[in-house]
């Protein structure tokens, strides 16, 4: 399983290239917690084992103080794994989350 990743300033933008349950499941587990994701998910289908893994990468990233943040195909979607993770239903509001998390930890 690879990423398609697009590295910026402050955060780095996943988006998977297969979008298998099994490869994705591997490749969240192979992803770092030390820097600030966003993970275009808006293709993906959310079975319970993928929940669970991203669940998992959400919380390693909340204890070393980094931002998560899922990016959905839906406001339904979002609100449907909003208790499990930062779901959002665009590209442009994870941005918009990370800054503002990001001011927060600064405050």
């Amino acid at each position: 399983m690879s990423w398609a990743i697009k590295k910026e300033d402050k955060y780095t933008v996943y988006k998977p290239v297969n979008l298998s349950e099994e490869e994705l499941i591997h490749a969240f587990g192979l992803l770092d917690p030390t820097d600030h994701k966003i993970v275009d998910c808006s293709e993906v289908c959310f079975t319970e084992g993928v929940k669970q893994v991203v669940s998992r990468n959400y919380e390693a990233h909340l204890e070393q103080h980094r931002s998560f943040v899922v990016v959905v195909e839906s406001k339904e979607a979002m609100e449907a794994l909003e208790e499990l993770f930062i779901a959002v239903p665009t590209i442009s509001e994870a941005i918009d989350y990370i800054y503002m998390e990001e001011l927060e930890r600064n405050i």
